[in-house]
């Protein structure tokens, strides 16, 4: 029978879905795979999730295998997941290393306003390649993985933005071990296609289509015939690409990141639900009313009523 791939889009159901604890915050993880050995499930048939993910394996049998390359048989390895990459491992109880899970808004906070992908392009690469590291560079690692696992744990005032830091060095350290160590020839075959870079312009204009003080006289930010206008495709096309990328349609994601903004105004501003709706581009609040009613089951007003009584 066949059984439909798990996709994970938060990390507290990444981290239920793999049988560990839940995570301390909502968009960064970090872990040593010691602590994750007896809890964590031993075999993962191929998922995926939304989050961009580090790891570093000292020891241990078995494998984790992203797109088509694996650690099994390599040493000290570092090797990364991008979101909605196909992931699986089949591990030993013997796991040693650490690992760190962020999303892209964890990533940028304050420090970038470019997209990690545009930094690292190393991370748009569908086929990641792991990269087997020597014994030096494994403890500078090992320096730095530790550090972020203190901080984290730590609950003192800026941890947040103090492993951001921690995040950014991570990286670069990481791309500069990529381009002294990973063939040329590997990388441009193993390029995204263009599908993946439509979606991520479409991820950009998404990002940006809500700021305020902006016009638009057609098509709106919540439809997906504004940024199939602006990506030059036809809406069926557009909605194509998206799905073949993340088995998600075109109008979930736009929904989905409408919802998250409603939701922070209404918990955050003491805005009326007219405002956010005009906020959000909506021409009329009850569109905008009927919409959150039928994703949260609730109206906006009876949503921010829970909050208060939480």
């Amino acid at each position: 029978m066949f059984r439909a791939m798990q996709h994970f889009s938060t990390l507290d159901a990444y981290c239920k879905g793999i049988g560990i604890s839940r995570p301390r915050w909502d968009s960064f993880d970090i872990r040593s795979f010691e602590e994750n050995m007896g809890k964590v499930k031993s075999q993962m048939p191929g998922f995926k999730h939304e989050f961009y993910a580090l790891a570093l394996k000292l020891g241990g049998g078995g494998y984790a295998k992203s797109g088509n390359y694996t650690t099994e048989n390599k040493k000290a390895t570092l090797f990364f997941n991008s979101p909605y990459q196909i992931i699986q491992w089949d591990i030993a109880p013997n796991w040693e290393g650490f690992y760190i899970i962020f999303s892209e808004d964890f990533y940028r906070g304050t420090l970038s306003r470019k997209r990690i992908t545009e930094t690292f392009p190393f991370l748009l690469i569908d086929n990641t390649i792991p990269i087997e590291i020597s014994e030096s560079d494994a403890h500078l690692f090992v320096d730095l993985f530790k550090d972020m696992y203190k901080e984290h744990r730590s609950d003192k005032a800026n941890a947040e933005e103090i492993i951001r830091h921690y995040v950014h060095i991570a990286l670069h350290k990481v791309a500069r071990l990529y381009d002294y160590s990973v063939d040329k020839s590997l990388v441009t075959m193993a390029q995204r296609s263009q599908d993946l870079a439509v979606f991520s312009r479409f991820k950009t204009k998404l990002d940006l289509a809500f700021h305020p003080g902006q016009h638009y006289p057609h098509a709106l930010p919540s439809q997906v015939q504004f940024y199939a206008e602006q990506l030059n495709l036809h809406p069926n096309h557009f909605n194509a690409i998206v799905k073949r990328i993340t088995d998600r349609s075109a109008s979930d994601i736009i929904y989905a990141h409408v919802l998250n903004l409603a939701k922070s105004k209404l918990s955050h501003t003491d805005k009326s639900i007219k405002e956010i709706a005009f906020d959000l581009y909506y021409n009329y609040p009850n569109h905008f009313a009927n919409f959150f009613k039928s994703r949260m089951k609730m109206t906006p007003s009876q949503f921010r009523k829970t909050l208060k009584e939480g």
